[in-house]
Formats: C-alpha cells, structure tokens, sequence
C-alpha cells in the first residue's frame, strides 16, 4: 500500500517538476535576452542612437570584417564580458563538439582568439556562436534597401522602439535552402512570400519561434522577444507576426 501511495505521488510530482524547470529555463533565456538588450542601449548611448549590426551570414561569414562586426563581438565591451548567447533551451547540434554538439567548427572563443592571434581561419570552419539573433530590419549590413528609409539602423529611425523587435531566437536546425542555424540574424521580410497562412513554417526555418511551449510551426509558438526600449517578454508568434503589412518586425508598421 506505501509503495503504491509513493508510486502516486511521484506521478503527480514529475510533470509538476517538469513544467517547474521548464518556466526557469524560459526565465533565464528571458533574462539572457534582457542584458542583451540592456548592452544594446549602453551601446546606442554612446554611438547616438546607432544600432549594432548582423555579421554572420547564413552558412558562414564571408570574410573576417564581417564576423569583427557582429554583434555578439561588438556588445562585448557593453555586456560586461563574453555576451550570454546561449539559451538553456537550445539542444542545437550544431553547437561545436566542445560545447555539446556535433559540429567540428570553432566556438566564438576559439575563433577571437586565432583572430587575434594573426592566424589565417577557414572560414567555413564555424559552428553555431549564438542562440539569438537580430530582426534584419534593424541592421545595415543585410537589407537591399527596399524601403526609402532603410536603414532602420538608428533609433531615431524608430517611431515605436516598444513594439519593435529586436533580439530573437534562432532556429535549431537548418537546410541547404535555410541555413540560418550558424547565423546572427533572420529575414523577416520573407515570411509572407508562401501561401496563406504558411508563415509560421517559413519564419521557422529561421526563428525557433515554439522553444519555449506551443506547436511547431504554428501561430500559437511560444517564445522569447527583445525589444528596442530595452524590454523582453514570451510571446506566441501570433503576437508578433501576421502579415507583411501587420508585425513587430518592420519598424513602420510595428505597432
């Protein structure tokens, strides 16, 4: 009879204990992504208003400036050391087998250090430096300049830095076709190019938008957002994106 009272109360405990570590590692991902956003305003202190800027582009950098230039090594000096760019959810395989993954490429450590080092590095040679990346909209290096006022790259650009996102969560995974699992930043502009109400799927091969609760591929994805007034929240994609003319993404519609 004990053992079968204990046997009972383990199975009401373990999903409680479940669901417990996973809402602390969404609060500490949410946190991660609030001192991003934290060095980010220190950063735009400084340089009046101007944005830090995407460097990783998908697959790999195409040269050394490119990766000097990505956030996660600008920031450096404002976060007060090495940036927090992992998430206590992200199982990515990608991450080098150093880290807990399978990829063969260096870490971000390894690789500032061969650069300041004078080394020559394979450029192909990286594996994934970060769990998060930047709404696109919001960088200098990675739009076409579609909009008459692009850059948004300041923010005096900005008329709502509130709603604006800003840092995101990277996708986990990637294709030959998607290959944003090594990079700092996402497309948003391209979520509305498929069939009605494909977005979701699209902007999942980009942004890990359910890591933390929700379907796969849905509208009720759950997961953690920057924004450009220094504040972050868990949200479902929904929350963020409709359309192209309706989202937190493009700075003029972004309401």
């Amino acid at each position: 009879m004990v053992i079968a009272i204990i046997a009972v109360l383990i199975g009401i405990l373990l999903p409680a204990l479940g669901k417990a570590r996973q809402s602390a590692r969404s609060l500490v991902c949410l946190s991660n992504i609030r001192q991003l956003e934290v060095a980010h305003t220190l950063y735009a202190d400084i340089y009046k208003g101007a944005f830090v800027d995407a460097g990783l582009a998908h697959g790999g950098p195409p040269n050394l400036a490119s990766v000097k230039a990505s956030w996660i090594n600008t920031l450096r000096p404002f976060y007060g050391g090495t940036p927090a760019v992992r998430s206590p959810v992200d199982k990515s395989d990608y991450w080098a087998t150093s880290q807990g993954g399978l990829d063969p490429g260096y870490t971000l450590d390894e690789f500032t250090s061969l650069l300041e080092a004078g080394k020559t590095i394979p450029l192909t040679k990286l594996a994934r430096w970060t769990s998060y990346g930047l709404n696109d909209w919001l960088t200098r290096s990675t739009r076409p300049g579609l909009d008459p006022k692009e850059p948004f790259d300041n923010l005096s650009k900005i008329d709502s830095p509130s709603t604006t996102v800003h840092f995101l969560q990277m996708t986990q995974t990637q294709t030959a076709t998607a290959p944003y699992a090594k990079s700092d930043h996402v497309h948003s502009a391209e979520w509305s190019d498929g069939p009605p109400g494909s977005a979701p799927t699209v902007a999942s091969t980009q942004v890990d938008i359910a890591a933390h609760g929700g379907k796969k591929n849905t509208w009720n994805g759950l997961a953690n957002y920057g924004f450009l007034d220094g504040h972050a929240a868990t949200l479902r994609f929904r929350d963020v994106y409709t359309d192209y003319d309706h989202n937190r993404f493009y700075p003029p519609v972004a309401r």
